[in-house]
């Protein structure tokens, strides 16, 4: 899937918003202009040979070209991204240690036990949940328009 102005990017543990996509003169191709979420990774604002392709919110250099590659992971819709972390998981096979990640410690908090299954279901049922969280995520839309109202939570 081709990213979308407005798409959320990762290029390893570095995160963007793609602001433009199209050419560059004089270089060929297309290209995808970037802002940073780390004002510091980015080379300019989006004026490149005083042409201006496309304007950051961050003040400063936080924008970049950047050529589309299989390097780049594009963001999903809320919906995708709440049930990857809170609904899809697979059991450890019985009598072996099972594992969950615990809230949005990004991997630092591992708990290690067996048969973790009936926590993982209460985590599954999100109409219980009183806070979710879903950083580092690459949620970059909402998804289709009334996609949330459409979808039981309590399964």
């Amino acid at each position: 899937m081709s990213p979308k102005v407005g798409s959320r990017l990762a290029l390893g543990a570095h995160r963007c918003t793609v602001r433009y996509i199209g050419p560059v003169p004089p270089f060929q191709g297309e290209w995808l202009g970037v802002e940073w979420d780390d004002p510091s990774r980015g080379k300019h604002d989006g004026t490149k040979d005083g042409i201006r392709y496309f304007s950051c919110i961050a003040p400063g250099t936080p924008g970049s070209f950047i050529r589309d590659s299989p390097a780049l992971s594009q963001g999903t819709t809320f919906l995708a991204a709440l049930a990857q972390k809170y609904m899809d998981f697979n059991q450890a096979p019985n009598g072996q240690v099972d594992t969950v990640v615990l809230g949005s410690s990004g991997g630092a908090i591992v708990v290690e036990a067996p048969r973790l299954t009936g926590v993982r279901q209460r985590l599954a049922r999100l109409d219980a949940l009183r806070v979710v969280s879903l950083d580092d995520e690459l949620v970059s839309n909402p998804g289709e328009p009334d996609e949330i109202r459409s979808k039981d939570l309590s399964k």
